[in-house]
C-alpha cells in the first residue's frame, strides 16, 4: 500500500502479486468511503498485520477484509468529498515487481460527490437510462478493428512553433501523423481517420466533429513543443486536467433536451467524463513506456492541460508532444525520417499495448511486417 499526494490530489497505490481486475468507486457517509472491491487476496502489507492502516492527504483510515468466498476490499474513510479521476492497473516494470493498481482522487464539491457515489453493477446504467432517461442507449459496436482518430496539429494559417532554422511544428506534426497511419493500417487492425492531410487549418469544432462522427475509439493528436531554454529537450504526453474537465463537462451539457431527469444526466455525464480520462490517463501511462525506449522523455513526462482538442466527454484523447522544436538535438530527430519511423513505431506498439490491456485488439493481417519500410 503506497500514497503520493501532489498539490490537492492523491494517489493510492496498491501492489498485487498477480494481475487482477478491479473496481473502485465512492459512497456517501458519514465517513465518505473509497471502496475498491478485487478478486479474493491474501492480505500481506508488512508492518500492517492486522490489515488496517493510515493513508495520507484526502485518505484517512484505511481496513482490509474478505467481502465475499470470492472477493476481497479495501476501505479507505475519506476526508472529505472527492472524486475518482482514474484508475487503472499497471504491469510490473521489471522482473520481481508487483502489479499496480492505482487510483488518483481530487477533492469534489458535494454535489458531484453524490452524483458520482454508490454501487453500479453491470447492466444497471443500461437499465437505468432505459426507464428514466427520455432517450435510448446504444452501447458502442463489436468491431473487429478499432477506429483511431490521428490530428496533425496546426497547419494553414497556424504553423506553431518555429525551430531557430524555420522548421514548422505544423509540417513536421503532419509527416509525423502520416507515417503513424502508414504504420497502423499495415497492421491491418485499425481504421485510421485524419483530421487533415494536408497543410490547411481545420478549427478545433471540426478537429473534434472528426472523432465524434466516426465514433472514435482513440484520439491521438501529436505536435511539437518549444521553450525560451533551448536545453529544454524530450517527449511528453498530455491528458485533460481539473479546469478542461469542468469545460468538457459543460460541453456535455449543452443541447441536452428539456427533461425533469436531470440528475440521471449529470450522473451520465459524470460517468462519461470518469470513463473517459480514466482509459486516457490509462493510454498516457502505457504510450510512455513505449515511447521512453525510442528516445528521451521530457521530465515529469505525463502532463495535464486546459486542452480543447480533448474535450469531447466520450473518447480518450491525449496529446503527444513528440519533442521540442527549439532543442538542436529534438529538431534534428522532428526531421528525421529514420527517427520519425522509430517514434512512431513505438506510437503503434503503445496503441497496442493499450488495446490488448483492454483485451479487444483485432487480428493482425497475414505476414505483416514490423519492420515498416519508408515510402
Amino acid at each position: 500500500m503506497r500514497f503520493g499526494v501532489e498539490d490537492e490530489r492523491t494517489r493510492v497505490v496498491i501492489e498485487i502479486s498477480d494481475s487482477a481486475n478491479f473496481r473502485a468507486f465512492t459512497l456517501e457517509g458519514p465517513p465518505d468511503r473509497l471502496v475498491v472491491d478485487m478478486p479474493a487476496s491474501a492480505w500481506a502489507v508488512r508492518g500492517l498485520d492486522t490489515g488496517e492502516g493510515l493513508g495520507a492527504g484526502l485518505v484517512g483510515n484505511f481496513r482490509f477484509f474478505n467481502n465475499s468466498a470470492n472477493s476481497s476490499r479495501v476501505v479507505f474513510e475519506l476526508d472529505g468529498p472527492a472524486v475518482i479521476v482514474s484508475q487503472f492497473v499497471l504491469d510490473p516494470s521489471s522482473a520481481g515487481d508487483n502489479y499496480r493498481l492505482v487510483i488518483d482522487l481530487a477533492p469534489a464539491n458535494p454535489r458531484n460527490f453524490a452524483a458520482t457515489s454508490g454501487f453500479i453493477r453491470t447492466g444497471e446504467l443500461e437499465s437505468l437510462i432505459a426507464e428514466r432517461v427520455e432517450a435510448v442507449y446504444t452501447p458502442p459496436p463489436s468491431r473487429a478493428r478499432r477506429v483511431l482518430v490521428i490530428d496533425a496539429g496546426h497547419g494553414g494559417r497556424d504553423p506553431g512553433s518555429l525551430s531557430p532554422s524555420g522548421t514548422r511544428e505544423s509540417d513536421v506534426a503532419l509527416e509525423a501523423a502520416r507515417e503513424l497511419r502508414r504504420q497502423l493500417e499495415a497492421t491491418g487492425r485499425y481504421d485510421v481517420y485524419m483530421t487533415r492531410d494536408r497543410d490547411v487549418y481545420p478549427s478545433w469544432e471540426n478537429r473534434v466533429g472528426v472523432m465524434v462522427e466516426q465514433r472514435a475509439d482513440l484520439f491521438l493528436s501529436i505536435h511539437a513543443d518549444s521553450s525560451a531554454d533551448s536545453s529544454v529537450h524530450g517527449t511528453a504526453v498530455y491528458t485533460l486536467n481539473d479546469r478542461a474537465e469542468n469545460r468538457a463537462r459543460q460541453r456535455a451539457h449543452q443541447g441536452q433536451g428539456p427533461t425533469d431527469q436531470v440528475d440521471v444526466n449529470n450522473i451520465l455525464v459524470e460517468l462519461e467524463l470518469r470513463e473517459k480520462r480514466n482509459q486516457s490517463t490509462a493510454f498516457a501511462e502505457v504510450l510512455l513506456e513505449h515511447l521512453g525506449a525510442a528516445g528521451p522523455l521530457l521530465q515529469n513526462p505525463h502532463r495535464q492541460a486546459n486542452l480543447f482538442v480533448l474535450l469531447d466527454s466520450r473518447v480518450p484523447a491525449v496529446l503527444l508532444e513528440m519533442g521540442f522544436m527549439t532543442n538542436r538535438n529534438d529538431e534534428s530527430n522532428l526531421t528525421s525520417a529514420t527517427a520519425r519511423r522509430r517514434q512512431m513505431a513505438a506510437v503503434l506498439n503503445g496503441i497496442d499495448a493499450y488495446f490488448e490491456q483492454r483485451g479487444d485488439l483485432g487480428p493482425l493481417q497475414e505476414n505483416p511486417s514490423r519492420e515498416l519500410p519508408a515510402r
